[in-house]
């Protein structure tokens, strides 16, 4: 069982009517302390999936923002450990907001993805260091240099920050995502380019580029796969894995692959790897907003829940209709291919 320790900073009421506030949400401790400055400082021991619904509650109370502020603390370990049946609270209506599921909160949820979601320095230059690497191993045959290139790893940051965002109905951050997907995608391309412009064509020809011009429908059931777990690896509080489990999906090698293949003047090999791309960037979004949506990942706010809920709808018919054409895509590409041969 996922615990949390909320400390809340205020200075507007009394704990007792804080206490009053959060009569319906299963608590385990609730701790009170005044501050030199006469700041209130509230302490409340409980489980992650119930952070959302305090934060929300103390939100809607504190309505200047000046005032106050919530902080948000894993706790490793509590003794004696704590027992559902102890909690204060109605613990029933807990249950439902998320599910039953263990996890991290929302707000926890963004700080862990908002990071690598955004267009910044860092991830240019991890988006560069993480082609040239793919690069190197596509040209040189080296199956694990370009796996050392898909532990980099950086747009798997944008696409999971995309997938929060459908499912948030977060306009914001989906603004923010898309400039950097466009720009790693960019780079990786421009970087496929150079090489493949400089390599000698036994280089250029290698399997490993070439394969990535080979297109099946196991892709699609891959890229799927590996977009649920990754996704629901990040809900379930389970960070570290998140490489590990989407890794097995290539974004970026199928990128400079394509790039590497139009230098040498193959563009129907490279228009195939750039499907592999956008195959594999519709998966791991459409998996990554259904799993979302099933965790219970949602704006807890009436106003907020009706807006999530058309982005919701909106994002999930345009990547299953995404996913359709680029089926289609893959039939013809394989059709091409197959005569050229």
């Amino acid at each position: 069982m996922s615990l949390r320790l909320l400390e809340i900073f205020h200075q507007k009421c009394e704990p007792g009517d804080l206490q009053f506030l959060l009569e319906d949400i299963p608590i385990y401790e609730f701790w009170t302390d005044m501050l030199p400055d006469g700041t209130m400082n509230l302490r409340l021991l409980l489980r992650a999936r119930d952070v959302d619904r305090v934060v929300d509650v103390f939100e809607s109370f504190f309505q200047d923002k000046e005032h106050y502020r919530i902080v948000v603390l894993p706790v490793e370990a509590s003794v004696p450990r704590e027992e559902d049946e102890k909690v204060e609270g109605g613990g029933g209506a807990g249950e439902q907001d998320r599910g039953g599921l263990e996890g991290i909160s929302i707000e926890e949820l963004y700080q862990k993805v908002t990071p690598s979601a955004v267009l910044t320095r860092r991830f240019m230059s991890l988006a560069v260091i993480s082609s040239i690497v793919a690069a190197i191993g596509l040209l040189k045959d080296d199956v694990a240099v370009i796996i050392g290139s898909m532990v980099i790893a950086p747009l798997l940051g944008p696409f999971v920050g995309l997938s929060l965002a459908s499912v948030m109905g977060d306009f914001g951050l989906m603004k923010k995502c898309l400039p950097t997907i466009l720009s790693g995608a960019l780079t990786a391309v421009m970087i496929g380019m150079v090489s493949g412009y400089f390599a000698p064509a036994s280089m250029a020809f290698s399997y490993e580029v070439l394969s990535r011009s080979q297109l099946d429908f196991l892709i699609i059931l891959l890229s799927i796969t590996s977009g649920v777990a990754g996704a629901y690896s990040l809900t379930q509080d389970m960070p570290e894995t998140l490489v590990g489990v989407m890794m097995a999906v290539s974004v970026l090698p199928p990128l400079v692959a394509s790039g590497i293949m139009l230098a040498k003047q193959m563009v129907i090999q490279a228009s195939a790897a750039f499907i592999l791309f956008l195959i594999n960037t519709v998966c791991i979004n459409l998996s990554g907003v259904i799993t979302f949506a099933a965790s219970g990942i949602r704006p807890l706010k009436l106003y907020e829940a009706k807006k999530a809920r058309r982005a919701l709808f909106f994002s999930v018919a345009v990547w299953l209709l995404s996913l359709l054409l680029l089926s289609a895509a893959v039939y013809i590409e394989q059709r091409l291919l197959a005569n050229m041969a």
